[in-house]
């Protein structure tokens, strides 16, 4: 720091400002310049070497004479010491009225040339005097500083929970690995056996020609050597003629018959839809981000802006449609099943068409999206439809259950399977049965008649609908939580959730859909049966256009509420 009116002692003569770095080696020397940037006082040789440096060429070094003898560090002149962000070797020390921005001479030049009010800011400072808002701007700058600080923190956190992430993301694939070793084993397993069974049937059809080509060998001695032991018993000879000319030809028959047969073997021959799948896999499963929502959930009731409905009948239909379930994929269109028409469809709400037809095997019941490429849907033969939602939908694959399936949501790799009685089934994705839900804590039955089944990212909560005791929730595990009824539903059939916690249900007997908040509790109606939607089977939301659609039984038409 500079140095000013300092005694040392290397000599008896008293300056009035001393050289800073001269004084630091113990010597006495007058300054005759002051460096604002270093803040430090130079004499004549220090000044000279201090110009010697390129980095410090520009600093801006003060003469004795705007040092007076009487003034003191504190009352110099007050000039700005940053430099230019835009041109290094500039200190700002303009100030733009117009812009409200201080900038050095370059930027005057290149961006303020039309500016009325550029003035240098010692002038400023001369006029105005130094800021009063300098204590208020550090309070706010410390309080952005605090906050800050706090996403770094928060950051640290997330970081620490990616990490384990990984990990459990690890051990999930590590786990479908180890399902399908189990898969691929029980495969080769039943080839082996199918090899095995092959090899001791033909072994034993072989052993069995050969033992009979045996015999024939030893009937064929045994001739030959009666006709040579016969000697000159013309009797015997001719009995025995008699004989060997009946084996001749009763065994020439057989014998010739298996010299023209084709060799038999076998060999295997792996099953190449089996390849082609596994080829078609880029990995054993898909890495999915899960965003939690930072924002706060809707705690109002939604309200109704626009109502309209929409034909999803096509040609090839040969009855009215009957929509049991509906769903939105990633790409925002719309997926129904008809059961009627046994077919699944793809609807999009834009262009207001059905873009897309699957035909189903079997009457479908319900439909939920397993990634952004897949869909997977309840049959009435007790099997899930895995479906390509690609350019044109198509059945890929599916699970043969023991259970009736009904409604079916997936989440995290399992799928959660309604049976229209009483129990909750919950599956992976390749059909193992992981869990029976169907009693609480106490032993009591939790369902009546279940119907659809969804999740909720938000809460992280699975919600079934139960045509006697309303909407039932669980965590992911299948842990019964509680359940919800009122007057207000009857005969719930459809739910869904808007993403944010809240929960749509639909009732068949009370012709509506109320909302249920994120505390568990009746927000109220937002569609009601003043809408005159008789027998709704199905409700399902959009996030991101917040529209509800709802289905109704043996119609050609759904119908779309655009919420607010």
């Amino acid at each position: 720091m500079a140095t000013g009116g300092l005694h040392v002692h290397t000599s008896d003569e008293i300056f009035d400002f001393t050289c800073s770095p001269c004084a630091e080696q113990n010597k006495n020397r007058e300054a005759v310049r002051y460096c604002v940037e270093c803040q430090d006082y130079y004499c004549q040789s220090c000044t000279d070497m201090h110009k010697m440096f390129p980095a410090m060429r520009g600093h801006k070094l003060l003469n004795r004479a705007d040092f007076s003898s009487s003034s003191h560090q504190q009352n110099l002149p007050q000039v700005p010491t940053e430099r230019c962000y835009n041109h290094k070797t500039k200190l700002i020390d303009m100030y733009c009225r117009d812009h409200d921005e201080v900038c050095c001479t370059s930027c005057v030049a290149e961006n303020h040339r039309s500016c009325d009010s550029v003035t240098s800011i010692t002038d400023v400072i001369k006029k105005s005097g130094a800021s009063k808002e300098t204590d208020v701007l550090i309070q706010e700058l410390n309080r952005l500083i605090n906050v800050c600080l706090e996403i770094k923190t928060k950051k640290d956190t997330d970081i620490s929970e990616i990490d384990l992430a990984k990990e459990r993301a690890l051990e999930e694939m590590k786990k479908q690995r180890k399902e399908l070793d189990i898969l691929l084993d029980e495969l080769e397993n039943a080839s082996k056996q199918k090899i095995e069974n092959e090899h001791k049937k033909l072994w034993g059809e072989s052993e069995e020609e050969k033992q009979k080509i045996t015999e024939y060998e030893s009937r064929l001695q045994k001739r030959v050597s009666a006709l040579q032991a016969s000697g000159s018993n013309e009797a015997q000879r001719f009995v025995s003629g008699k004989l060997g000319h009946k084996d001749l030809v009763d065994i020439s028959k057989d014998a010739y018959t298996f010299t023209r047969e084709n060799k038999t073997s076998f060999a295997f021959h792996g099953d190449p839809k089996l390849v082609q799948f596994f080829s078609e896999m880029e990995s054993l499963g898909e890495v999915k981000r899960h965003v939690k929502s930072c924002t706060i959930p809707v705690q109002s009731l939604y309200r109704i802006k626009r109502t309209r409905e929409q034909n999803i009948n096509i040609p090839s239909d040969k009855r009215a449609c009957d929509i049991w379930s509906c769903c939105f994929d990633d790409n925002g269109n719309l997926l129904l099943t008809d059961y009627n028409n046994s077919s699944l469809k793809r609807v999009n709400l834009q262009t207001e068409s059905v873009a897309d037809n699957c035909s189903m095997p079997d009457r479908p019941r319900a439909v939920c999206c397993v990634n952004k490429e897949e869909a997977a849907v309840s049959l009435v033969n007790r099997s899930i439809q895995f479906i390509s939602l690609r350019d044109q939908m198509k059945i890929i694959r599916q699970v043969k259950l023991n259970n009736s399936c009904w409604g079916i949501s997936c989440n995290e790799g399992s799928m959660y399977i309604t049976d229209e009685r009483k129990t909750l089934y919950m599956y992976n994705l390749s059909g193992k049965l992981i869990r029976v839900v169907n009693h609480d804590n106490k032993g009591n039955d939790i369902f009546h008649n279940n119907r659809h089944v969804t999740f909720d990212r938000y809460s992280g909560k699975v919600y079934v609908s139960d045509i006697l005791n309303g909407l039932l929730s669980f965590n992911k595990e299948g842990t019964y939580i509680s359940s919800f009824t009122d007057r207000i539903l009857s005969s719930p059939q459809g739910a869904c959730s808007d993403g944010g916690g809240n929960m749509f249900v639909c009732g068949w007997g009370s012709s509506n859909v109320i909302q249920i908040g994120t505390d568990g509790k009746l927000l109220g109606e937002v569609v009601g049966n003043s809408y005159g939607l008789d027998c709704i089977w199905s409700v399902c939301f959009d996030e991101r256009q917040k529209r509800l659609v709802v289905t109704i039984s043996n119609s050609d038409k759904i119908h779309i509420f655009d919420l607010a």
